[in-house]
């Protein structure tokens, strides 16, 4: 027997034990309740008993075989865990047919989970582990080949400073802290790129990062350098927990020559000593752990962010709304740019002189001071000393001509919720962080949400007597007015505490309707926002920021008015109310209920807490997958294709669609993407807390993301019955997700075409419904009067 027929034989019996552990594996999984793919069992067999028949060539039964025996290690330590592993775990292989048949054409395929360490350049250690569910394997023209699958690494947080002293100060910024240093260390990455390839024995072997790996077509951009959106957000390949940097990358093994063999995974052996060395060499050239420069940048980078997330929290105790710093560059480069103006012509902001609005505020900032521009720093304090312009609460008005700057400082403060990188020019311009923008979206999906403070007395077509009942109103196509009225509503539930809006993209008959229009339509079935902002305020304590430059009503209504002038600010709030005074709209009855714009806010009108149903989970009879659709500005959860496109979407069907290209705080594809893993887990919630409102589902999901970010969501999903293959998914899609808001969240599933909402009975409250008595008793009395008039 020659070596070829001993490797054989060896082969051979490596298969057969292969088979055996794999299949017991499987029976003591199906014993305990796992769930397995029949078809997946006797596929494995079956292409194991071929090969012993003669029917399968010995050159590819090695991975098959290593394949195998990576399936039988896994459901062995899930088991151990004491975890019910499924056919749809993240590191579990979806159907074992169509991989076994994909290695069988491909023997480069590097499917063995592996868990190796790389020396990184102090001699530590690092742990790198590859997926299997998302290895893949391409053969170009030329004969040669590439192997690729995903890599995890983690790096001890301590490791990335010099001495305690700098770890300590790290440690004061807490999560914010951890989040900005895995956001340097991705922009690092991005930047660095080029440097992370290495070339041995005629392989190939890079690190790429997942979404500039995956995203591979024929239309990608050619300018890969392109840098990302300036806001620190948690993400799902890069994250810190408590103790360690998580870093999820593409490892890349291409074969130079042109026999079609990647020598790399020829021999278990030397497949892991060239991980470990090449990793390590790569980790070392890319992240320059423990080296002064690259610590200091990475303490800049954190101290600004944590500085963001101070004037935050100082905002938030302080009952303010929003800060925007003196010498802050507001407008961008273009409107398809996050980048700033450059100045000139930009100007600077400058908050007004003498005005109230115009402040200074002192941040502590403890030992983190130090790597902070020395501008900011008062000398010999650990303090931070800002002056600039501080939106009050209450109501504010951003008034000025056409194109004087209006939208743009609105802008500013909707994305202050954001924390920034420093050079982006609003780095310390703030906002608290439930501010939420509202408009207009006509077309858009609204289910059993109260509109009545808003609307009421809908007409109705002919020959129909029931009425709409606004207080459970329900629409698949909503007008621009019902839509707004749905919105502001439903921040109103999900416990916002400013709203932001702009009259130009706001439905015109929903802000404001003047006199003379109320003397021509007697019966107006929309009490406009500008009747109601102040009640909002007085009775809830939520704050509006508006910005007008058309309608002059507004200015009845406002506590402060910020006026906008060939881009420089000033305070107009005396002048607005002289000119109020003079037209004299403030003394005006509107309909029994109080004066003209400063209607008192009706107890009916507050939004019931809600919960989804169950109905769209139950209806679904196979996985539902999250895909995004229109260039990245809607998504939908569908049901996996069964025929091998689980992108496949019947466009007449808008069940499962969210469309949200007007969710102005969502930013970004991977955001949206993220939303959408957010309802998945929102709807798999419901089903079990059958007690729980949105509010509280909300809650409980910010304490999910709070403790393990979007990992966590991703696990919690992919081990439901109904969401399962969602990391695999999010690779394919987006390469990363990054974590929403809970009111970007919130939006996504009550715009969830399909979606039905039930309203969670409130206990009745007696001091309410004899309020309501007296309500109706005022406005019998004053029908009486206006009638006794009419006789007359």
């Amino acid at each position: 027997m020659d070596n070829r027929d001993m490797d054989s034989a060896n082969t051979l019996t490596t298969s057969f034990c292969a088979e055996e552990a794999f299949t017991s594996s499987l029976g003591r999984r199906i014993r305990r309740g796992g769930s397995v793919h029949s078809g997946a069992l006797s596929g494995a067999r079956q292409w194991l008993m071929g090969y012993r028949l003669g029917k399968r060539r010995p050159h590819h039964t090695l991975s098959s075989t290593l394949h195998s025996v990576a399936l039988a290690e896994y459901c062995e330590t899930m088991l151990a865990r004491g975890t019910v592993c499924r056919s749809t775990d993240p590191l579990f292989p979806e159907d074992i047919v169509p991989s076994m048949r994909h290695l069988a054409g491909y023997s480069t395929e590097v499917a063995r989970s592996l868990s190796v360490t790389a020396q990184a350049n102090t001699g530590r250690t690092e742990k790198v582990t590859s997926d299997p569910l998302l290895s893949r394997s391409t053969t170009a023209p030329d004969g040669s080949n590439t192997s690729s699958y995903v890599a995890h690494c983690t790096i001890a947080l301590k490791r990335f400073f010099q001495d305690e002293a700098a770890f300590a100060s790290f440690c004061q910024g807490e999560r914010t802290a951890r989040t900005s240093l895995a956001d340097f260390v991705a922009r690092h990455f991005i930047e660095q790129r080029e440097k992370a390839t290495l070339e041995i024995d005629g392989q190939k072997i890079s690190l790429e990062p997942l979404d500039r790996a995956f995203l591979r077509t024929k239309r990608r951009r050619k300018n890969l350098s392109a840098p990302y959106h300036p806001y620190v957000l948690e993400r799902s390949d890069f994250w810190c927990s408590e103790s360690e940097l998580n870093i999820s990358v593409r490892m890349v093994v291409e074969n130079m020559a042109a026999n079609g063999d990647v020598n790399l995974i020829e021999e278990k052996k030397t497949e892991e000593s060239v991980l470990e060395s090449t990793c390590g060499m790569i980790l070392k050239k890319i992240i320059n752990v423990g080296e002064p420069e690259f610590s200091e940048k990475i303490m800049k980078h954190v101290a600004c962010t944590v500085l963001q997330h101070k004037i935050r929290l100082h905002l938030a105790s302080s009952k303010n709304v929003a800060f925007i710093a003196d010498g802050s560059i507001l407008p961008r480069k273009s409107g398809t740019s996050d980048a700033p103006m450059a100045s000139p012509p930009a100007i600077p902001f400058k908050a007004p002189a003498e005005s109230p609005m115009s402040q200074s505020i002192s941040i502590e900032m403890d030992s983190l001071v130090k790597f902070l521009p020395q501008s900011l720093v008062d000398e010999g304090f650990s303090s931070v000393t800002m002056s600039g312009l501080v939106v009050p609460p209450g109501i504010t008005l951003i008034c000025g001509g056409g194109y004087h700057g209006k939208s743009t400082m609105l802008r500013t403060i909707a994305l202050g919720i954001y924390n920034k990188i420093y050079g982006d020019g609003r780095e310390f311009c703030v906002s608290v962080s439930d501010a939420v923008s509202v408009r207009a979206e006509d077309g858009r999906y609204v289910n059993n949400c109260n509109i009545s403070a808003f609307i009421s007395n809908l007409p109705t077509p002919p020959g129909v007597t029931k009425t709409v009942d606004t207080e459970h109103f329900s629409s698949r196509d909503s007008s621009g007015s019902t839509s707004q009225a749905a919105n502001v509503s439903e921040a109103i539930e999900m416990g916002a505490s400013a709203l932001l809006i702009d009259e130009d993209v706001s439905a015109a008959n929903f802000m404001a309707r003047d006199g003379r229009m109320r003397a021509l339509v007697m019966d107006e079935s929309i009490t406009p926002l500008l009747y109601r902002v102040n009640g909002l305020y007085k009775t809830h304590g939520i704050s509006s920021v508006v910005v007008v430059g058309g309608v002059g009503d507004w200015l009845d209504v406002p506590h402060n008015v910020i006026l906008l002038d060939k881009y420089v600010a000033s305070d107009a709030t005396k002048k607005a109310r002289s000119i109020s005074y003079q037209f004299s709209y403030g003394h005006v009855q509107y309909g029994g209920k109080g004066v003209v714009h400063r209607l008192e806010w009706e107890k009916k009108g507050t939004p019931t807490p809600r919960r989804p149903k169950d109905f769209f989970t139950r209806s679904s009879t196979s996985d539902i997958v999250v895909s995004l659709l229109d260039g990245g500005h809607a998504i939908s959860l569908h049901e996996e294709n069964t025929e091998g496109d689980d992108m496949a979407i019947d466009g007449d069907d808008e069940e499962g669609c969210i469309e949200a290209s007007r969710m102005e705080q969502v930013m970004g594809r991977r955001q949206l993407y993220g939303c959408g893993l957010c309802v998945c887990w929102i709807l798999q919630a419901a089903k079990e807390k059958k007690e729980l409102g949105l509010p509280d589902l909300l809650a409980e999901l910010d304490s999910v993301l709070d403790s393990g970010g979007m990992t966590r969501v991703l696990s919690d999903i992919s081990n439901g019955e109904i969401f399962s293959k969602s990391w695999k998914h999010v690779v394919e899609a987006v390469g990363f997700v990054e974590r929403p808001r809970r009111f970007e969240i919130g939006q996504a599933l009550t715009r969830l075409h399909g979606i039905q909402m039930e309203q969670i009975p409130l206990e009745d409250d007696e001091s309410d419904a004899a309020a309501q008595m007296e309500e109706a008793r005022k406005k019998k009395a004053l029908a009486e009067i206006w009638a006794s008039r009419r006789k007359k």
